[in-house]
């Protein structure tokens, strides 16, 4: 349960911050400071999660959710568009992601 919520903390932080340095009206910002902050924290994490996972599990998943989480920032905070083929490769990914996570 606690490399799930490790999992879902760098995928949250790493997303908001790449929302945050797309959407930041500038380099020098309090928007784009906080986004690089977030993201160079969810660094941080990615590498606790490395020491503590097999990088055979670690790393499908946390690639795989950070696609979606990255499709879905796009959908909901930068009004980006979503082709059938976005969304059926969105769908591969986490079937892929669920395969993975249930055999472990």
């Amino acid at each position: 349960m606690g490399s799930a919520l490790l999992l879902v903390a760098y995928v949250a932080m790493s997303c908001v911050g790449l929302y945050m340095l797309k959407a930041a009206p500038g380099w020098k910002t309090p928007m784009f400071g906080a986004g690089f902050l977030l993201y160079a924290g969810g660094a941080a994490l990615w590498l606790v999660i490395l020491r503590l996972l097999p990088l055979s599990f670690a790393f499908p998943v946390a690639a795989g959710s950070l696609v979606i989480g990255t499709l879905l920032t796009g959908i909901f905070f930068l009004a980006e568009t979503v082709t059938l083929i976005h969304a059926t490769g969105a769908m591969l990914i986490l079937a892929g992601i669920t395969l993975i996570a249930v055999n472990r």
